[in-house]
């Protein structure tokens, strides 16, 4: 069980983020896969196979010796057997149907209670607890009714297999009585042979009982063993010698058509180009929807293009080995998730090598210093499950000084300041203009930075704005010279904005 959950664990997290959008691949249904139904190993293995075994051995070790005692006997025995090999294979051919309705059930209801322990806040507030038991108590109506028709064929099919031995049992002993007046066997080795026949109907009767659970296990056991053979669609350990120690940061689209797995029928990005230049300041801002985020989820190579490229230094980013290249990438995102952990764990999160001064340094750059400083246990305090012991502000801080202490070639930022009150969004956007990484030559290279706002105050002193709108770009150039185009959407944003603000 523990081989089998280790590696179902490191199977799952090898496929690709749009192995995840897949509805068959919830929270829920990955949790019951990877504890509950890998605890079924031990039903097929420890609990039952032992029987089977014990089982089949008994039955031929009878057969040898009621060969041995009276052979006709244990012919006449062998004959009537298929009765109970039928009766079984009915029996455990019925017994097939429970497992189906078991696995679908169980993992729907563990989905739900994973999801509403995740948004129990939500729940609360809106006093939807009952809703949610309703709910809970639906998806395991139907089920049921499956089960309850299941059981009553079930039952009809195990009287008929008991039938059928009973009938066996009847025409073996009648056959012991016509041995016996043809003194073709005498009454003692007659009683004998039936005796030893007899003692091996239960072992079949048994072998017959366990069979459908040992079915029923591995059915259950399927989409384990699916998730465990399948080859991810992104490969993230390809060998790569030629890699550099570090990626400029030039990134480049071209005619880029790109769609999210989980809704092929929608085209996100369509004959998308763009070429981003190592060190600058891009950013890219639009209505939602218009795209801006899948260009950051390509760039991370979290999917891959329907068509067209994703360059970087000038190379299709499939070519790079694909953990080390995002070594060299940091995200921020809109929503940034930490671990329940201290938070100098959150801030060193995959750089376990750094030292407490690169962690005051980087956490100062991120504004957050003065107030982890203060708290009773400083940077060793724990921060709760998904941070909810802090607001949206500090948590979002934590994830930024996380980033900058990656120290990254490219830097993206996913609406990083929109949780931000004004003065650290000013804070934080003066530490980001500041950023130099030092490479081991001794040579300083500025970091690319690739920010989404809808705040647009954000995006200001950016070199590029680049506009965007139902996956195309529509306007791009710097703040000055989008502001003085009235008839652009970059100038109506603004404008909207700035009234907003004002009023």
């Amino acid at each position: 069980m523990a081989n089998f959950r280790r590696a179902l664990y490191k199977g799952v997290l090898r496929n690709e983020v749009g192995w995840f959008d897949k509805s068959e691949n919830t929270v829920g249904s990955l949790t019951s896969r990877i504890i509950s139904d890998t605890s079924l190993v031990k039903i097929i293995i420890a609990d039952r196979m032992a029987v089977i075994v014990q089982c089949i051995s008994s039955i031929l070790i009878a057969t040898v010796v009621s060969m041995y005692v009276n052979w006709r006997m244990g012919l006449v025995a062998w004959a009537v057997m298929p009765c109970h090999f039928i009766g079984g294979l009915i029996q455990a051919k019925s017994a097939k149907g429970f497992s189906g309705d078991y696995a679908a059930s169980h993992s729907e209801l563990v989905a739900l209670a994973s999801e509403s322990a995740s948004n129990i806040r939500t729940i609360a507030s809106f006093c939807h607890e009952d809703h949610v038991v309703m709910k809970a108590k639906t998806s395991q109506e139907i089920p049921m009714r499956k089960y309850r028709n299941e059981s009553i064929k079930y039952g009809i099919v195990q009287g008929f297999s008991l039938c059928l031995w009973n009938i066996a049992h009847a025409v073996a002993l009648w056959y012991t009585t016509i041995l016996v007046e043809r003194h073709q066997a005498s009454f003692k080795n007659g009683i004998r042979a039936y005796q030893i026949f007899s003692l091996t109907v239960p072992s079949i009767t048994e072998l017959y009982t366990l069979i459908p659970t040992v079915i029923s296990a591995i059915k259950v056991l399927t989409p384990a063993f699916e998730t465990l053979d399948r080859k991810t669609e992104i490969e993230p350990d390809t060998h790569d010698d030629s890699q550099p120690e570090r990626i400029l940061g030039e990134v480049e689209f071209e005619n880029v058509k790109f769609n999210y797995p989980s809704r092929p029928a929608v085209t996100v990005l369509n004959k998308f180009s763009l070429q981003i230049e190592a060190g600058s300041k891009v950013a890219f801002v639009g209505p939602s929807g218009a795209g801006k985020s899948s260009v950051l989820a390509l760039i991370l190579r979290f999917y891959d293009p329907a068509a067209g490229k994703v360059l970087i230094d000038g190379r299709d980013i499939r070519e790079y080995n694909l953990r080390w290249l995002r070594t060299q990438i940091g995200l921020v995102q809109q929503e940034p998730l930490l671990f329940n952990c201290s938070i100098r764990d959150n801030i060193c999160y995959g750089h376990d090598g750094a030292s407490e001064s690169e962690i005051v340094e980087v956490a100062r750059e991120a504004n957050i210093h003065e107030f982890v400083s203060n708290l009773p246990e400083g940077y060793n305090t724990v921060v709760g499950e998904k941070g909810c012991q802090l607001s949206g502000g500090q948590k979002q801080r934590i994830a930024i000084a996380r980033t900058l202490l990656k120290k990254p070639a490219i830097l993206l930022l996913d609406e990083a300041t929109s949780a931000l009150d004004a003065e650290s969004e000013r804070t934080i956007v003066s530490a980001l203009k500041a950023i130099n990484v030092k490479e081991e030559s001794g040579l300083c290279s500025k970091t690319t930075q690739i920010t989404i706002a809808h705040r647009l105050s954000t995006v200001i002193n950016s070199d590029i704005i680049v506009v965007m709108d139902k996956g195309k770009i529509v306007e791009m150039g710097s703040h000055s010279t989008l502001i003085t185009n009235g008839e652009g959407l970059y100038s109506r944003l603004f404008k909207l904005q700035s009234f907003d603000e004002s009023s």
